[in-house]
């Protein structure tokens, strides 16, 4: 009766092992996916961050409102300055 104590405690323990080391793998796993994803999303977010530098430089905005909206620079005889009162 005490071998049987004895295989059963062990066996338990060896299972616990191995329940243990299945948990980390599977862990490492999930850890090894988010790393990739906060990787890719970083990554994403560098163009995005470009694509904003891009967008709003002065010279693509002149562009963008000439091409879209017809709109030309103002000559010097056509500006006209107020005053606040």
């Amino acid at each position: 009766m005490k071998l049987f104590g004895i295989v059963f405690v062990i066996a338990l323990f060896g299972f616990g092992v191995v329940m243990m080391r299945i948990e980390i793998n599977r862990s490492g796993r999930t850890i090894s996916q988010l790393q990739n994803e906060v990787e890719v999303k970083e990554a994403r977010n560098q163009y995005l961050q470009l694509e904003i530098s891009r967008l709003s430089s002065p010279e693509n905005i002149t562009r963008l409102a000439q091409e879209k909206l017809g709109m030309v620079p103002a000559k010097p005889h056509e500006i006209v300055v107020l005053e606040d009162k």
